[in-house]
């Protein structure tokens, strides 16, 4: 409550609190854990709006002095008094003007007319109109109100303000609010009656009509809507897309406040080239550390299916669903963690995610992930245990090992000289053979691995500028194994010789021993030297690894989850060819490479080259498969990393491997990019030699050979333009392309983007080029309607933006 103590001691209480919370209309699904709203001010739009004032922590508003000046001073017959001509009365930061004030002191009711100002520091009101109010009710009137909240651009008009109960209900008639600035107003929310109870979360208004410019375009007979930063249960708004896959695509989600740690969204996806879709996400957190949602997706009968039957008779009656499930539980302080994720959709509806693209489920390589972990953490030792199945989203592929489960156990320990750490795993690998026989993809082997391997590490050398370290290890495998009589054509081909024979896989108990050392140094020599006319550091840092493990025939036993690692630059140091432990490759092998780097006089690193190559002594014999042929060649390929931060515009990447055997190319990417202010433009490229590269649409196999442009630039204050466009050079596909067009002023802003993507389809092994349009118009500090990004991101569907350097600051 704002106190007044004028001349003779006559308190005069005046509250106007017009609460900052003329804000949106529809219903709000902020996270669980959202942080409070931090506001839209944010460009210099708003340079006329006032900041905000509070008085210091250490002082009460009530309790501050009172200061009252007017040209006159008159006390009237019966107790009243009459303050006349620029009224002035100041309190700590809140202000009160008026050119005439009139208090009675035996009724207390308390009059004020004519240029009426109030602030205090939150909102600021104003009138030309009569203020009315009881000093002991503490109910007043304002008429013709205008009023502007600090700190945001929210301001609107009241033909009529009534406040009541202590100020804590307000009723504003005839109500208008926006966010525009004063002559700018694109839009405006006018309401016949807005009721607002500050004890409770939600206003509420009627007879309200969304106004553009002179026009109303939408009529609400009653609203409620938020008066403080918390969700509510309403509508959220609409979405919209138009895409040649699923044609006209409306959404509209139902947002359900159940309680403030458990919620749900349920919207209804129609699409009129397949039919509607409901989709259901309930989120709950009933403590920070139990954390998660359910979320489910059902298409009852797909209208494209109804026509492609012959395709997937599977799906012949045009049903198709999802269901994902994530939690996340710590206990223990932390120590002990369990989580779930789980996604699957209906049993060889290869396409969904193609179809509808989902937001939810992990994807790797055309397999969704169904998972359960456990886990104990300590500072020395840690165990954990994961449960995993996947489903294929490829019709032609192969299901892989699911672990059934598995269990690690990692233990740390470091001396004064030496570093140990002692790595045990239990696997058992399980496979669908129900579901592959019934697909026609015959049978797997199946095997438990146990797997232990203690490591010592010894540092020879410690020093400033230099280090050596050694590294020994005893890697113990045992495998008990299952090979069926049936098995899979995909497995017999993969472990039959290349120059013929029978399957090399054994039934049984098999074990593997075998020992690894790694010694493995480097230097770091620094120079000072100019870098574009100042000061700057430079590093040269040369490192050698050797490493060696004997070789041991491994064509006996199963690849689980084992595959061939990328060589770049950063594998050629690691001590594993093979990702997994189903292949330990021998090697006798010497690594050698080199980085410089140059630091600004700051400590910001803005180069960094790093060159390397592996030579082997002996090559190679273990593959991955028996089916694969043996490498005679002893030289990794010579493999480059670059970045570079040129300047405060210009940045740059670059990394390559070349194979000095073939005398050609195995991979590459490189980009350069330009920034200024918020202009951004980058030009990529990415090769990749024909292997592991899936098939085009008539199966063959081509190397990626792909270039890529985006480009976001402003045309000029208001206008921005946005886009992506890549292509594969070797096939003359134009594998994706987005335009974006966004108009952005003050208190609104429209978007508008177009894009193509190559879309595969996982069962006939083809892709068809789908486009979509998207359109979304807001009003700033009300809402959004459409769809696609508000802002102007460079991500397009099939390939997120990348900043192509990763340099270290200080």
């Amino acid at each position: 409550m704002t106190k007044w103590t004028l001349g003779y001691s006559c308190p005069i209480a005046l509250t106007i609190s017009l609460v900052p919370a003329l804000s949106p209309l529809m219903a709000q699904a902020a996270p669980l854990n959202a942080p409070p709203a931090t506001g839209i001010l944010d460009s210099l739009c708003y340079d006329y709006v006032p900041k905000i004032e509070k008085p210091s922590a250490d002082q009460d508003a009530n309790a501050q002095p009172v200061e009252v000046d007017a040209d006159r001073l008159e006390a009237k017959q019966g107790g009243t008094a009459v303050y006349e001509g620029d009224v002035k009365v100041r309190q700590g930061v809140r202000k009160f003007d008026s050119d005439y004030a009139q208090l009675d002191q035996k009724s207390r009711d308390v009059i004020a007319i004519g240029n009426i100002y109030y602030n205090d520091g939150q909102i600021t009101v104003t009138s030309d109109k009569t203020l009315k109010s009881n000093l002991d009710t503490k109910n007043s009137e304002l008429e013709e109100g205008k009023y502007q909240v600090h700190g945001s651009p929210v301001r609107g008009f009241a033909e009529k303000v009534t406040m009541t109960n202590n100020n804590q209900n307000i009723t504003l008639e005839g109500a208008q609010y926006t966010t525009c600035p004063p002559g700018q107003e694109a839009w405006t929310l006018k309401a016949g009656s807005i009721d607002i109870d500050q004890s409770e979360v939600f206003g509420e208004a009627w007879n309200a009509s969304l106004w553009l410019y002179d026009y109303p375009v939408f009529y609400f007979p009653y609203i409620n809507f938020p008066i403080k930063d918390e969700r509510k249960t309403g509508l959220l708004y609409p979405g919209y897309t138009q895409s040649s896959k699923n044609g006209m695509d409306i959404t509209q989600p139902f947002y359900w406040n159940i309680a403030p740690n458990y919620d749900a969204t349920i919207t209804s996806r129609f699409m009129d080239r397949r039919g509607l879709m409901e989709q259901v996400e309930f989120r709950y957190m009933p403590d920070p550390a139990h954390v998660g949602s359910l979320y489910f997706e059902n298409l009852a009968d797909d209208k494209q299916y109804d026509e492609t039957a012959s395709l997937n008779q599977h799906l012949s009656d045009g049903h198709r669903y999802l269901l994902s499930a994530r939690h996340t539980s710590m206990f223990m302080d932390n120590a002990m963690r369990v989580s779930v994720d789980y996604t699957k959709v209906r049993d060889q509806d290869y396409n969904y995610f193609n179809d509808f693209t989902p937001k939810v489920g992990t994807q790797v390589d055309n397999q969704l992930q169904q998972s359960l972990k456990a886990g104990y953490f300590q500072q020395n030792w840690n165990l954990d245990a994961e449960v995993r199945t996947y489903q294929i989203l490829l019709a032609s592929a192969q299901q892989p090992h699911e672990l059934m489960p598995r269990i690690n156990h990692n233990y740390y320990q470091q001396g004064s000289w030496y570093d140990l750490a002692w790595n045990t795993e239990l696997t058992n690998f399980g496979y669908n053979n129900d579901q592959a026989i019934e697909q026609n993809k015959g049978e797997a082997y199946t095997g438990t691995r146990v797997y232990t391997a203690p490591t010592l590490t010894i540092p020879l050398v410690d020093e400033a500028g230099y280090f050596l370290d050694s590294q020994y290890k005893l890697m113990y495998t045992r495998y008990d194994q299952t090979v069926p009589d049936q098995m899979s054509s995909t497995f017999t081909n993969r472990f039959t010789p290349r120059e013929g024979g029978d399957v090399t896989l054994e039934e049984g108990t098999i074990t593997r021993v075998l020992p690894s050392f790694r010694l493995k140094g480097g230097m770091t020599f620094e120079r000072d030297q100019q870098w574009f006319g100042e000061g700057a550091n430079q590093t040269l840092e040369p490192e050698f690894q050797y490493l060696y493990v004997p070789y041991k025939d491994q064509d006996n036993i199963g690849v689980y989850d084992s595959t061939t690692m990328r060589q770049d630059y950063y594998s050629l140091f690691s001590d594993r060819r093979f990702a997994g432990l189903d292949r330990i490759s021998d090697s006798n092998r010497i690594s050698l490479g080199v980085t410089t780097r140059i630091y600004d006089p700051a400590g910001d690193e803005r180069i960094r080259l790093a060159v390397a190559q592996a030579f082997d002594f002996v090559a190679p014999r273990v593959k991955l498969y028996s089916s694969d042929p043996l490498t005679t060649n002893t030289r990794s390929p010579l493999s480059f990393e670059g970045d570079a931060k040129i300047n405060e515009q210009w940045f740059a990447h670059a990394g390559a491997q070349y194979d000095l055997e073939q005398r050609q190319m195995s991979a590459s990417n490189s980009a350069i990019e330009y920034r200024h202010e918020k202009l951004i433009s980058q030009l990529n490229h990415r090769f990749v030699r024909d292997a592991n590269i899936v098939p085009n649409t008539n199966n063959e196999v081509t190397d990626l050979n792909q270039i890529g442009l985006l480009l976001t630039t402003p045309l000029d204050d208001r206008w921005h333009l946005y886009g992506g466009y890549y292509k594969e050079l070797n096939q003359s596909v134009k594998s994706d392309r987005k335009v974006g067009l966004k108009y952005d002023s003050c208190c609104w802003s429209i978007n508008f983007n177009l894009e193509w993507v190559n879309t595969p389809d996982n069962v006939n092994n083809t892709s068809t080029a789908e486009r979509s349009f998207g359109i979304q118009f807001e009003m700033k500090g009300l809402g959004s309607v459409g769809t696609g990004s508000k802002g102007t991101s460079l991500d397009t569907e099939a390939l997120p933006y990348i900043r192509p350097f990763n340099l270290r600051d200080q």
